[in-house]
Protein backbone atom coordinates (compact mmCIF):
# COMPACT_ATOMS: atom_id res chain seq x y z
CA UNK A 1 0.00 0.00 0.00
CA UNK A 2 1.31 3.44 -0.95
CA UNK A 3 1.81 5.43 2.25
CA UNK A 4 2.74 8.70 0.61
CA UNK A 5 0.67 11.87 0.40
CA UNK A 6 0.77 13.89 -2.80
CA UNK A 7 1.34 17.61 -2.37
CA UNK A 8 1.17 20.51 -4.72
CA UNK A 9 4.20 20.88 -6.93
CA UNK A 10 5.35 23.95 -5.08
CA UNK A 11 5.29 22.31 -1.63
CA UNK A 12 8.29 23.07 0.49
CA UNK A 13 10.51 20.10 1.29
CA UNK A 14 13.42 21.33 3.38
CA UNK A 15 16.25 18.89 3.81
CA UNK A 16 16.49 17.00 7.04
CA UNK A 17 20.08 18.12 7.32
CA UNK A 18 19.45 21.82 6.62
CA UNK A 19 21.03 24.17 9.16
CA UNK A 20 17.64 25.64 10.05
CA UNK A 21 16.18 22.24 10.95
CA UNK A 22 19.25 21.35 13.02
CA UNK A 23 18.77 24.60 14.93
CA UNK A 24 15.12 23.76 15.52
CA UNK A 25 16.03 20.32 16.83
CA UNK A 26 18.59 21.92 19.18
CA UNK A 27 15.89 24.30 20.40
CA UNK A 28 13.53 21.38 20.94
CA UNK A 29 16.09 19.48 23.05
CA UNK A 30 16.83 22.52 25.23
CA UNK A 31 13.15 23.37 25.63
CA UNK A 32 12.35 19.83 26.70
CA UNK A 33 15.16 19.96 29.27
CA UNK A 34 13.65 23.10 30.76
CA UNK A 35 10.06 21.92 30.80
CA UNK A 36 10.97 18.58 32.34
CA UNK A 37 12.72 20.37 35.19
CA UNK A 38 9.73 22.60 35.87
CA UNK A 39 6.72 20.48 34.94
CA UNK A 40 7.67 16.84 35.53
CA UNK A 41 10.51 16.64 38.05
CA UNK A 42 9.38 19.66 40.03
CA UNK A 43 7.34 17.54 42.45
CA UNK A 44 10.49 16.04 43.91
CA UNK A 45 11.78 19.60 44.43
CA UNK A 46 8.63 20.77 46.24
CA UNK A 47 8.70 17.79 48.59
CA UNK A 48 12.44 18.16 49.26
CA UNK A 49 12.50 21.96 49.63
CA UNK A 50 9.07 22.87 51.03
CA UNK A 51 7.85 19.49 52.38
CA UNK A 52 4.70 19.81 50.32
CA UNK A 53 2.00 17.22 50.87
CA UNK A 54 0.56 14.99 48.18
CA UNK A 55 -2.45 17.32 47.92
CA UNK A 56 -0.15 20.30 47.36
CA UNK A 57 1.59 18.50 44.51
CA UNK A 58 -1.70 17.46 42.95
CA UNK A 59 -3.00 21.05 43.12
CA UNK A 60 0.15 22.41 41.50
CA UNK A 61 -0.04 19.85 38.69
CA UNK A 62 -3.74 20.62 38.10
CA UNK A 63 -3.09 24.38 38.02
CA UNK A 64 -0.31 23.84 35.50
CA UNK A 65 -2.69 21.70 33.46
CA UNK A 66 -5.32 24.44 33.29
CA UNK A 67 -2.70 26.96 32.19
CA UNK A 68 -1.38 24.46 29.64
CA UNK A 69 -4.80 23.99 28.01
CA UNK A 70 -5.37 27.74 27.76
CA UNK A 71 -1.90 28.28 26.32
CA UNK A 72 -2.13 25.49 23.77
CA UNK A 73 -5.52 26.60 22.47
CA UNK A 74 -4.20 30.11 21.88
CA UNK A 75 -1.00 29.10 20.10
CA UNK A 76 -2.58 29.33 16.66
CA UNK A 77 -3.64 32.93 17.32
CA UNK A 78 -0.04 33.97 17.72
CA UNK A 79 0.57 33.12 14.07
CA UNK A 80 -1.96 35.84 13.20
CA UNK A 81 0.19 38.40 14.99
CA UNK A 82 3.72 37.24 14.22
CA UNK A 83 5.50 34.57 12.26
CA UNK A 84 6.11 31.35 14.16
CA UNK A 85 9.81 32.19 14.46
CA UNK A 86 9.09 35.62 15.94
CA UNK A 87 6.46 34.22 18.29
CA UNK A 88 8.84 31.52 19.55
CA UNK A 89 11.56 34.10 20.20
CA UNK A 90 9.18 36.06 22.43
CA UNK A 91 7.84 32.98 24.19
CA UNK A 92 11.31 31.65 25.04
CA UNK A 93 12.25 35.06 26.41
CA UNK A 94 9.21 34.91 28.71
CA UNK A 95 9.99 31.34 29.78
CA UNK A 96 13.57 32.30 30.61
CA UNK A 97 12.36 35.34 32.56
CA UNK A 98 9.86 33.44 34.74
CA UNK A 99 12.38 30.65 35.43
CA UNK A 100 14.92 33.28 36.47
CA UNK A 101 12.32 34.89 38.74
CA UNK A 102 11.81 31.54 40.48
CA UNK A 103 15.58 31.17 40.93
CA UNK A 104 15.81 34.64 42.48
CA UNK A 105 12.75 34.28 44.75
CA UNK A 106 12.56 30.60 45.81
CA UNK A 107 9.53 30.94 48.07
CA UNK A 108 6.63 28.51 48.07
CA UNK A 109 3.93 30.94 46.92
CA UNK A 110 6.17 32.51 44.28
CA UNK A 111 7.12 29.09 42.93
CA UNK A 112 3.47 28.05 42.62
CA UNK A 113 2.54 31.17 40.64
CA UNK A 114 5.65 31.07 38.46
CA UNK A 115 5.28 27.39 37.58
CA UNK A 116 1.64 27.87 36.58
CA UNK A 117 2.53 30.84 34.39
CA UNK A 118 5.46 28.93 32.91
CA UNK A 119 3.20 26.00 31.92
CA UNK A 120 0.85 28.30 29.99
CA UNK A 121 3.67 30.01 28.11
CA UNK A 122 5.36 26.70 27.34
CA UNK A 123 2.11 25.28 25.97
CA UNK A 124 2.00 28.04 23.37
CA UNK A 125 5.53 27.30 22.22
CA UNK A 126 5.19 23.57 21.47
CA UNK A 127 2.58 23.75 18.64
CA UNK A 128 4.63 26.44 16.92
CA UNK A 129 7.80 24.36 17.12
CA UNK A 130 5.99 21.18 16.04
CA UNK A 131 4.57 22.99 13.03
CA UNK A 132 7.93 24.44 12.02
CA UNK A 133 9.56 21.03 12.23
CA UNK A 134 6.84 19.18 10.31
CA UNK A 135 5.50 21.73 7.83
CA UNK A 136 5.78 21.18 4.06
CA UNK A 137 6.76 17.48 4.06
CA UNK A 138 5.25 14.43 2.40
CA UNK A 139 4.20 11.64 4.77
CA UNK A 140 7.37 9.54 4.52
CA UNK A 141 9.66 12.45 5.28
CA UNK A 142 7.22 13.69 7.91
CA UNK A 143 7.36 10.33 9.68
CA UNK A 144 11.16 10.50 9.81
CA UNK A 145 11.13 14.12 10.95
CA UNK A 146 8.60 13.45 13.73
CA UNK A 147 10.60 10.36 14.71
CA UNK A 148 13.68 12.51 15.30
CA UNK A 149 11.55 15.10 17.06
CA UNK A 150 10.13 12.49 19.46
CA UNK A 151 13.57 11.06 20.19
CA UNK A 152 14.99 14.44 21.15
CA UNK A 153 12.28 15.63 23.52
CA UNK A 154 11.81 12.23 25.16
CA UNK A 155 15.58 11.72 25.48
CA UNK A 156 15.90 15.11 27.13
CA UNK A 157 13.09 14.20 29.53
CA UNK A 158 14.66 10.90 30.54
CA UNK A 159 18.04 12.53 31.08
CA UNK A 160 16.68 15.44 33.11
CA UNK A 161 14.50 13.34 35.40
CA UNK A 162 17.30 10.84 36.01
CA UNK A 163 19.66 13.66 37.08
CA UNK A 164 17.04 15.85 38.72
CA UNK A 165 17.40 14.38 42.20
CA UNK A 166 21.17 14.83 42.14
CA UNK A 167 20.73 18.48 41.13
CA UNK A 168 18.15 18.99 43.90
CA UNK A 169 20.56 17.58 46.47
CA UNK A 170 23.73 19.35 45.33
CA UNK A 171 22.68 22.42 43.29
CA UNK A 172 19.08 23.14 44.22
CA UNK A 173 19.03 26.54 42.56
CA UNK A 174 19.88 24.84 39.30
CA UNK A 175 16.31 23.51 39.08
CA UNK A 176 15.36 27.03 37.91
CA UNK A 177 18.67 28.53 36.80
CA UNK A 178 19.34 25.79 34.23
CA UNK A 179 15.94 26.14 32.50
CA UNK A 180 16.47 29.92 32.39
CA UNK A 181 19.77 29.32 30.57
CA UNK A 182 18.25 26.72 28.25
CA UNK A 183 15.41 29.02 27.20
CA UNK A 184 17.77 31.97 26.79
CA UNK A 185 19.89 29.91 24.40
CA UNK A 186 16.74 28.69 22.60
CA UNK A 187 15.59 32.27 22.12
CA UNK A 188 18.94 33.13 20.56
CA UNK A 189 18.96 30.10 18.25
CA UNK A 190 15.44 30.78 16.99
CA UNK A 191 16.26 34.44 16.47
CA UNK A 192 19.31 33.71 14.32
CA UNK A 193 17.70 30.90 12.34
CA UNK A 194 16.85 31.80 8.77
CA UNK A 195 13.23 32.58 7.90
CA UNK A 196 12.12 29.66 5.77
CA UNK A 197 9.46 29.32 3.14
CA UNK A 198 7.34 27.29 5.52
CA UNK A 199 7.37 30.09 8.10
CA UNK A 200 5.66 32.92 6.24
CA UNK A 201 4.81 36.33 7.59
CA UNK A 202 1.36 36.56 9.25
CA UNK A 203 -0.25 38.21 6.22
CA UNK A 204 0.84 35.30 4.02
CA UNK A 205 -0.48 32.52 6.21
CA UNK A 206 -3.28 30.48 4.70
CA UNK A 207 -4.75 27.22 5.85
CA UNK A 208 -3.06 24.26 4.13
CA UNK A 209 -5.15 22.18 1.75
CA UNK A 210 -6.57 19.20 3.57
CA UNK A 211 -4.37 16.18 3.04
CA UNK A 212 -7.40 13.91 2.86
CA UNK A 213 -7.97 15.01 -0.72
CA UNK A 214 -4.76 13.27 -1.79
CA UNK A 215 -4.98 9.98 0.16
CA UNK A 216 -6.38 6.65 -1.00
CA UNK A 217 -9.76 6.00 0.71
CA UNK A 218 -8.59 2.91 2.62
CA UNK A 219 -5.43 4.60 3.87
CA UNK A 220 -7.44 7.67 4.84
CA UNK A 221 -9.82 5.46 6.82
CA UNK A 222 -6.98 3.78 8.70
CA UNK A 223 -5.24 7.08 9.44
CA UNK A 224 -8.44 8.76 10.58
CA UNK A 225 -9.29 5.82 12.84
CA UNK A 226 -5.81 5.88 14.33
CA UNK A 227 -6.05 9.63 14.89
CA UNK A 228 -9.36 9.34 16.73
CA UNK A 229 -8.17 6.46 18.91
CA UNK A 230 -4.85 8.09 19.75
CA UNK A 231 -6.42 11.42 20.60
CA UNK A 232 -9.06 9.85 22.82
CA UNK A 233 -6.25 8.00 24.59
CA UNK A 234 -3.77 10.90 24.66
CA UNK A 235 -5.31 12.79 27.62
CA UNK A 236 -5.19 9.55 29.63
CA UNK A 237 -1.43 9.33 29.12
CA UNK A 238 -1.03 12.73 30.77
CA UNK A 239 -3.61 11.96 33.43
CA UNK A 240 -1.22 9.18 34.25
CA UNK A 241 2.06 11.07 33.77
CA UNK A 242 1.24 14.06 35.95
CA UNK A 243 -0.79 12.03 38.41
CA UNK A 244 2.07 9.54 38.71
CA UNK A 245 4.79 12.19 39.04
CA UNK A 246 2.83 13.97 41.77
CA UNK A 247 2.42 10.61 43.52
CA UNK A 248 5.95 9.29 43.13
CA UNK A 249 7.68 11.12 46.02
CA UNK A 250 4.98 9.73 48.34
CA UNK A 251 5.02 6.10 47.15
CA UNK A 252 6.15 3.71 49.90
CA UNK A 253 8.43 1.85 47.50
CA UNK A 254 10.49 5.01 46.83
CA UNK A 255 10.39 6.69 50.24
CA UNK A 256 13.38 4.73 51.65
CA UNK A 257 15.57 6.07 48.80
CA UNK A 258 17.28 9.45 48.71
CA UNK A 259 16.06 12.04 46.20
CA UNK A 260 18.80 11.26 43.67
CA UNK A 261 17.88 7.58 43.52
CA UNK A 262 14.14 8.37 43.55
CA UNK A 263 14.34 10.37 40.34
CA UNK A 264 16.69 7.85 38.76
CA UNK A 265 14.24 4.99 39.37
CA UNK A 266 11.29 7.22 38.49
CA UNK A 267 12.77 7.95 35.06
CA UNK A 268 12.53 4.32 33.92
CA UNK A 269 9.29 4.85 32.01
CA UNK A 270 10.83 7.82 30.23
CA UNK A 271 13.77 5.71 29.10
CA UNK A 272 11.51 3.00 27.68
CA UNK A 273 9.33 5.65 26.03
CA UNK A 274 12.49 6.82 24.28
CA UNK A 275 13.27 3.26 23.14
CA UNK A 276 9.70 2.93 21.89
CA UNK A 277 10.08 6.08 19.80
CA UNK A 278 13.28 4.61 18.32
CA UNK A 279 11.48 1.41 17.32
CA UNK A 280 8.52 3.30 15.89
CA UNK A 281 10.83 5.62 13.98
CA UNK A 282 12.58 2.85 12.02
CA UNK A 283 9.42 1.49 10.42
CA UNK A 284 5.92 2.36 9.26
CA UNK A 285 4.26 -0.94 10.18
CA UNK A 286 2.23 0.75 12.93
CA UNK A 287 0.80 3.39 10.57
CA UNK A 288 -1.87 0.98 9.32
CA UNK A 289 -2.63 -0.89 12.56
CA UNK A 290 -4.91 1.34 14.66
CA UNK A 291 -5.92 -1.63 16.84
CA UNK A 292 -2.51 -1.38 18.49
CA UNK A 293 -3.78 1.77 20.19
CA UNK A 294 -6.57 -0.14 21.92
CA UNK A 295 -4.01 -2.60 23.28
CA UNK A 296 -1.73 0.26 24.31
CA UNK A 297 -4.54 1.92 26.28
CA UNK A 298 -5.24 -1.28 28.22
CA UNK A 299 -1.54 -1.90 28.83
CA UNK A 300 -1.16 1.66 30.10
CA UNK A 301 -3.76 1.11 32.84
CA UNK A 302 -2.27 -2.20 33.96
CA UNK A 303 1.26 -0.76 33.95
CA UNK A 304 0.15 2.23 36.04
CA UNK A 305 -1.32 -0.07 38.67
CA UNK A 306 1.85 -2.16 38.63
CA UNK A 307 3.93 0.97 39.16
CA UNK A 308 2.03 2.33 42.16
CA UNK A 309 0.90 -0.89 43.87
CA UNK A 310 3.55 -3.07 45.52
CA UNK A 311 3.37 -6.88 45.33
CA UNK A 312 3.70 -6.89 49.12
CA UNK A 313 0.48 -4.82 49.33
CA UNK A 314 -1.37 -7.51 47.39
CA UNK A 315 0.24 -10.55 49.01
CA UNK A 316 0.50 -9.22 52.54
CA UNK A 317 4.21 -9.95 52.60
CA UNK A 318 7.22 -9.32 50.42
CA UNK A 319 10.67 -7.80 50.18
CA UNK A 320 11.62 -4.17 49.39
CA UNK A 321 13.91 -5.29 46.55
CA UNK A 322 11.11 -7.31 44.94
CA UNK A 323 8.76 -4.35 45.24
CA UNK A 324 11.29 -2.05 43.62
CA UNK A 325 12.02 -4.44 40.73
CA UNK A 326 8.30 -4.89 40.16
CA UNK A 327 7.84 -1.13 39.94
CA UNK A 328 10.70 -0.81 37.45
CA UNK A 329 9.27 -3.60 35.24
CA UNK A 330 5.84 -1.97 35.28
CA UNK A 331 7.42 1.33 34.24
CA UNK A 332 9.04 -0.43 31.27
CA UNK A 333 5.58 -1.46 30.03
CA UNK A 334 4.21 1.98 30.85
CA UNK A 335 6.78 3.69 28.65
CA UNK A 336 5.93 1.42 25.72
CA UNK A 337 2.19 2.18 25.95
CA UNK A 338 2.63 5.93 26.39
CA UNK A 339 5.17 6.11 23.57
CA UNK A 340 2.88 4.44 21.04
CA UNK A 341 -0.14 6.60 21.90
CA UNK A 342 1.82 9.86 21.84
CA UNK A 343 3.61 9.06 18.58
CA UNK A 344 0.32 8.15 16.88
CA UNK A 345 -1.45 11.32 18.02
CA UNK A 346 1.31 13.61 16.79
CA UNK A 347 2.04 11.76 13.55
CA UNK A 348 -1.53 11.25 12.35
CA UNK A 349 -2.58 14.75 13.39
CA UNK A 350 0.30 16.30 11.48
CA UNK A 351 0.09 14.08 8.38
CA UNK A 352 -3.65 14.67 7.99
CA UNK A 353 -3.32 18.43 8.45
CA UNK A 354 0.00 18.88 6.63
CA UNK A 355 1.74 20.10 9.77
CA UNK A 356 -0.62 22.91 10.78
CA UNK A 357 -0.07 24.89 13.96
CA UNK A 358 -3.79 24.55 14.74
CA UNK A 359 -3.62 20.77 14.89
CA UNK A 360 -0.45 20.99 16.95
CA UNK A 361 -2.48 23.12 19.34
CA UNK A 362 -5.18 20.44 19.57
CA UNK A 363 -2.51 17.86 20.35
CA UNK A 364 -1.03 20.00 23.13
CA UNK A 365 -4.46 20.97 24.50
CA UNK A 366 -5.31 17.29 24.94
CA UNK A 367 -2.07 16.90 26.86
CA UNK A 368 -3.13 19.79 29.08
CA UNK A 369 -6.60 18.29 29.56
CA UNK A 370 -5.03 15.11 30.89
CA UNK A 371 -2.78 17.05 33.22
CA UNK A 372 -5.87 18.74 34.68
CA UNK A 373 -8.04 15.64 35.07
CA UNK A 374 -5.41 13.37 36.64
CA UNK A 375 -3.95 15.66 39.31
CA UNK A 376 -7.35 17.33 39.77
CA UNK A 377 -9.00 14.03 40.68
CA UNK A 378 -6.08 13.26 42.97
CA UNK A 379 -6.44 16.63 44.71
CA UNK A 380 -10.15 16.03 45.29
CA UNK A 381 -9.36 12.62 46.78
CA UNK A 382 -6.78 14.21 49.06
CA UNK A 383 -9.31 16.79 50.17
CA UNK A 384 -11.46 14.00 51.63
CA UNK A 385 -8.60 11.68 52.62
CA UNK A 386 -5.58 13.86 53.44
CA UNK A 387 -2.26 12.08 53.14
CA UNK A 388 -3.86 8.85 51.92
CA UNK A 389 -1.74 7.68 49.01
CA UNK A 390 -4.16 4.89 48.16
CA UNK A 391 -6.98 7.42 47.68
CA UNK A 392 -4.81 9.32 45.21
CA UNK A 393 -4.00 6.12 43.32
CA UNK A 394 -7.67 5.16 43.07
CA UNK A 395 -8.65 8.64 41.87
CA UNK A 396 -6.00 8.82 39.15
CA UNK A 397 -6.46 5.17 38.18
CA UNK A 398 -10.21 5.67 37.92
CA UNK A 399 -9.80 8.46 35.36
CA UNK A 400 -7.36 6.34 33.35
CA UNK A 401 -9.79 3.40 33.46
CA UNK A 402 -12.62 5.61 32.19
CA UNK A 403 -10.37 6.79 29.37
CA UNK A 404 -9.55 3.21 28.39
CA UNK A 405 -13.27 2.47 28.19
CA UNK A 406 -13.70 5.58 26.05
CA UNK A 407 -11.05 4.29 23.64
CA UNK A 408 -12.88 0.98 23.36
CA UNK A 409 -16.21 2.74 22.83
CA UNK A 410 -14.66 4.95 20.14
CA UNK A 411 -13.23 1.93 18.33
CA UNK A 412 -16.62 0.18 18.42
CA UNK A 413 -18.43 3.28 17.17
CA UNK A 414 -16.01 3.71 14.27
CA UNK A 415 -16.31 0.03 13.33
CA UNK A 416 -20.12 0.14 13.34
CA UNK A 417 -20.07 3.34 11.30
CA UNK A 418 -17.84 1.75 8.68
CA UNK A 419 -20.08 -1.32 8.49
CA UNK A 420 -23.13 0.89 8.01
CA UNK A 421 -21.38 2.82 5.25
CA UNK A 422 -20.34 -0.40 3.49
CA UNK A 423 -23.89 -1.75 3.72
CA UNK A 424 -25.31 1.39 2.13
CA UNK A 425 -22.77 1.25 -0.68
Amino acid sequence: MNLSVSHASNAVRPSRSSPDVRLLFSVEFLTSCGTNFLQVGIFFYTVHRFHWTLRDNFLLAAAQGVAYVLGAMNAHRLTRLWSRRAALTRLYFCMAAVALAAAMFPYSAVIAVVLTLYAGIGAMSWPLLESLVSGGLESGALGRRIGIYNLLWSGAGALVLALNGTIIEHFIGGVFALPAIFHGVSMTLVHISARTAFDPAPAQITEPPHAAAHIEPELLRLRTTALWLSRVALPATYVLIYGLMALMPSLPVLKPLDTARQTLVGSTWMATRLLTFILLGVGTWWHTRPRLLIAAAGLMLLAFLGTVVRPSDLLGHGHPTTDLLSMILAQVLLGIAIGLIYAASLYFGMVLSQGSTEHGGYHEALIGLGSVLGPGSGAIAQWFYPGNVRAGIIAVGGVVAASVLAVGATALTIRLSHRKTEAIQ
